[in-house]
């Protein structure tokens, strides 16, 4: 019976192709920028959703994060309800909240106004998380207009503030709402993947992002004796850095890349004019560190290398973390939501699912530092937070697919 029932569902998803522009269209139209990134927050596009779903006949659970900085006080949380022959759940969580669009002049369209080119819809948000948000609703639509009771509960979660931390979203609802979720649901974060939707994130490296600050003595650049040169200093830091590759060199192949990585990024500016010494720099180092090395140990390790220059420059040296998190525990590849994602990518994509681990930073660490095993899986343009950012349309349906093959074979 499942196998008719996937059947049917397959033919009315292929046919919600323009549902699938409509509702991309009506996202993006809706600004979903949180306050730490100068935005309004998600009030509005969560309000859009949960009238949309209540009137598919769906239960619609709102669970506020306090939030003074918005309209009305509060960051939205929800969570529609699809009932199933059992209390187990299947869960699909996507994020509310879209990243500023940058540099304007790097768009060739409005940002905010969706544009449909072929199979690309572009548009801020498309990929990161509307792919989600669509894909999941999508999925549940063609199961309500078929009339189909799913094996388990459905629970179509949509949070706020991923992109800026998670405390106004999943962190407080695993805080204060740890109820709603159970050891044996099955769980789908759809917020990364590959361009073929075969990988299956299972884990992810430790984050680390670290300020470096330089303090030396500004002069004039015709009498550089006279000060000490802190972007000098910087660049030589830089430089010896890399050699931490070396210092951590083990390798996972569970990850890919395999290796921990330390990107210099950010750089703050110094000096307004090109004849002034500069007397303080600060720049920023990315690590993503494999699980295998403990946090403390690479930051002593980065303070000495830096140190190490900073006497030879006669400069000082301050190091602080901007962002640490620890590697949660990995979900087993074996976990059942890793099993029921390969057996429905196989189904509709003909390929087989490979578990594996990223360098990047997802809402599922949230779950699995709570216990509970989470599976994050989409299949991905890989334009999320650039310019241009767009999502194709033969993603949208064949990821609902899958998520509906999940829903109609979870056990």
């Amino acid at each position: 019976m499942p196998e008719k029932q996937f059947t049917q569902v397959c033919r009315q998803i292929d046919g919600y192709r323009q549902k699938m522009i409509d509702l991309q269209r009506e996202l993006v139209a809706r600004v979903a920028v949180g306050p730490d990134q100068g935005g309004p927050g998600e009030a509005e596009k969560a309000a859009f959703l949960k009238d949309l779903l209540v009137k598919w006949g769906l239960k619609v659970d709102n669970f506020p994060a306090p939030d003074d900085r918005v309209a009305g006080g509060a960051r939205p949380n929800l969570v529609a309800w699809l009932p199933g022959n059992t209390g187990q759940k299947v869960w699909v969580l996507s994020h509310l909240d879209v990243v500023p669009p940058g540099d304007a002049g790097l768009w060739e369209s409005d940002p905010y106004t969706l544009r449909v080119d072929g199979d690309r819809l572009y548009g801020r948000g498309t990929e990161d998380d509307h792919h989600g948000i669509v894909t999941s609703l999508m999925a549940v639509k063609a199961l309500l207009d078929l009339q189909l009771v799913p094996p388990r509960t459905l629970a179509l979660a949509l949070v706020s503030d991923e992109e800026t931390g998670s405390a106004k979203g999943l962190d407080f609802l695993l805080a204060n709402h740890r109820n709603l979720f159970a050891a044996d649901d099955l769980i789908i974060v759809p917020d990364a993947g590959n361009p073929d939707g075969t990988m299956i994130e299972v884990a992810e490296k430790s984050m680390l992002w670290l300020r470096l600050e330089v303090e030396g003595r500004q002069c004039h650049a015709s009498r550089p004796e006279l000060g000490r040169n802190t972007l000098r200093a910087a660049a030589h830091m830089i430089v010896a850095l890399e050699n931490l590759g070396r210092e951590f060199a083990l390798e996972n192949p569970l990850f890919e890349p395999p290796m921990s990585t330390f990107e210099p990024t950010k750089k703050e500016a110094n000096v307004p004019n090109i004849n002034t010494i500069p007397g303080r720099d600060v720049f920023y180092l990315d690590c993503r560190v494999l699980p295998e090395y403990d946090l403390a140990a690479v930051k002593e390790k980065i303070y000495a290398i830096a140190a190490e220059v900073a006497r030879k420059f006669e400069v000082t040296l301050k190091m602080e973390p901007v962002q640490e998190a620890p590697s949660a525990p990995p979900t087993s590849p074996e976990a059942p939501v890793v099993k029921a994602l390969m057996r429905a990518i196989r189904e509709v994509y003909g390929r087989e699912g490979k578990p594996q681990g990223i360098g990047g930073g997802t809402v599922a660490a949230f779950f699995r530092r709570a216990g509970l095993p989470a599976a994050v899986w989409m299949t991905v343009s890989h334009t999320a937070h650039q310019p241009n950012e767009y999502c194709s349309l033969s993603n949208l349906v064949g990821d609902a697919k899958v998520l509906a093959h999940v829903f109609l074979h979870a056990a």
